[in-house]
């Protein structure tokens, strides 16, 4: 009869598990490091100026009939959103100005700008409106009345504060259905 021995886990595996333990522990640190910081462009990197500075492009591009309708997201891989109000609501998701882990400011500061545009599906302007965003987390715009007839539509929205701006958004392409 021969006897089998099992090897008992060695060095490796209690070295494998530390690494894992002491990253657990130092990725949340260097993350919020990180963060708090805002992205730069290449061209500050290359030695630009302070305007040169990306702010995060917004996130969540979406669309409603109204301002109390519920909100389709834009890319949806059922297809564009349908909008049967001439007023739709264009709203998105902006970067909290708050670091993570701190809370918004209570006293009213300066708040970003916020510009969207809307084009035809053809590309030909129908509006663009910049405004102020009441809070840092999100913005809405809601298209007067008469701007959209029924048909094919694209918006995009992108955010600025002081000299620092955002990419645009992807196009959000959307229908018209009036009647």
């Amino acid at each position: 009869m021969r006897k089998t021995f099992r090897k008992r886990p060695g060095r490796a595996v209690f070295a494998l598990v530390t690494a894992c333990a002491i990253g657990a522990v130092a990725a949340p640190f260097a993350m919020a490091g990180a963060s708090s910081q805002p992205a730069v462009s290449a061209a500050s990197a290359a030695g630009g100026g302070p305007g040169d500075l990306l702010l995060p492009t917004p996130e969540t591009p979406r669309i409603s009939n109204g301002p109390y309708a519920g909100f389709q997201l834009c890319a949806d891989p059922a297809g564009d959103p349908l909008v049967t109000s001439g007023s739709p609501t264009l709203a998105a998701t902006l970067e909290s100005v708050a670091p993570p882990g701190t809370a918004e400011p209570t006293q009213p500061g300066p708040r970003r700008k916020v510009t969207f545009e809307v084009d035809t599906a053809a590309g030909e302007p129908v509006s663009h409106k910049q405004l102020t965003s009441a809070t840092s987390h999100d913005a809405a715009y809601q298209l007067p009345e008469g701007t959209l007839t029924d048909g094919a539509y694209r918006w995009r929205v992108r955010v600025k504060d002081g000299a620092t701006e955002s990419a645009w958004t992807a196009w959000c392409s959307f229908t018209v259905r009036l009647g």
